[in-house]
């Protein structure tokens, strides 16, 4: 008896699939579950490798839905290649059989869960937003700033980084990291090893990291990151341990905040986000299965596969 392939959804497929709003709600729903241990993962496994890394992890998103397994790379020079930074493979694993029910293209899911989490945890801590920055014009940056642009609708939107040759439509760039600092919004996609925002930001800013992802990455500075008022992850004890900016900064540095927040609790009603419109709030993303979980079960619930 010959055994039926494995599907393969391509990246055309999952983006045919997938607007803005649902996977904005899909990601918001996902880390309320987490935080409310509807939802569970295993630990992250990360081996780096000079400023390379390698991942995987395994994650369900709710109590019967699929299984997914992910495994990836991170390659930062890659950037110079026009080839993907990350680059990744999902496996969605069938809740009652055990049997491997699809592959996901692993960019695409990728793309959409980080993109649409940011966005999600910028629509609520933020305050009303007039022009957004994005730092770091690579795939993800691209990806940020274009969503960014329609969710949000600014005044302006620059997009700053060292190589400023492809222009996006709409998007005002530069090489000038001190623009970033006249916006109210900024979001950082680098997998910098060396801090892009270095001193304190203007008051009112929602700064959103993805990053700062392992503890050698460092997008912000310990000097920057200690003014906070306020600093929120997608899981509070994830990027205690793994997101460099948010680790130096909690070895013996005097701070204004005392801990770090879990944004599923801000999503619940158990934590208390922004609390008024003066307060300089971060928000790091080391990246969660938990979300591709979610992703896929939106994917399995919506397609024909």
């Amino acid at each position: 008896m010959a055994l039926a392939q494995t599907p393969f959804v391509s990246a055309e497929q999952i983006n045919a699939l997938c607007s803005y709003d649902q996977i904005v709600e899909n990601q918001r729903q996902a880390f309320k579950n987490f935080y409310l241990d509807e939802a569970v993962m295993g630990p992250r496994a990360i081996l780096s490798q000079g400023e390379n890394a390698q991942f995987s992890y395994i994650a369900r998103a709710s109590k019967n839905g699929p299984t997914i397994v992910k495994f990836g790379t991170v390659v930062p020079s890659n950037a110079g290649r026009d080839i993907s930074v990350v680059q990744t493979t999902v496996s969605v694993i069938d809740a009652i059989t055990g049997s491997i029910k699809l592959f996901l293209d692993g960019e695409a899911v990728t793309k959409w869960r980080t993109v649409c989490a940011s966005m999600a945890a910028a629509k609520e801590l933020a305050n009303p937003v007039k022009k957004i920055a994005v730092i770091g014009m690579g795939h993800q940056g691209t990806a940020h700033a274009i969503a960014a642009k329609e969710i949000f609708k600014p005044e302006r939107i620059i997009g700053i980084d060292r190589d400023i040759k492809n222009g996006k439509s709409g998007i005002d760039l530069t090489q000038d990291i001190e623009a970033a600092y006249g916006c109210d919004l900024i979001f950082i996609c680098t997998n910098s090893q060396e801090p892009v925002i270095n001193s304190a930001l203007n008051s009112g800013t929602t700064c959103i990291s993805i990053g700062s992802f392992a503890p050698n990455r460092l997008e912000v500075a310990v000097e920057a990151l200690s003014k906070a008022d306020k600093v929120f992850g997608d899981d509070a004890k994830t990027i205690s341990e793994q997101s460099g900016s948010v680790v130096k900064t909690l070895i013996n540095v005097e701070r204004n905040w005392d801990q770090a927040h879990s944004i599923g609790g801000v999503y619940a009603g158990k934590i208390t986000g922004r609390e008024n419109k003066e307060q300089v709030i971060y928000y790091f993303s080391v990246g969660l299965g938990i979300q591709d979980a979610a992703l896929a079960e939106f994917i399995l619930a919506n397609g024909k596969f």
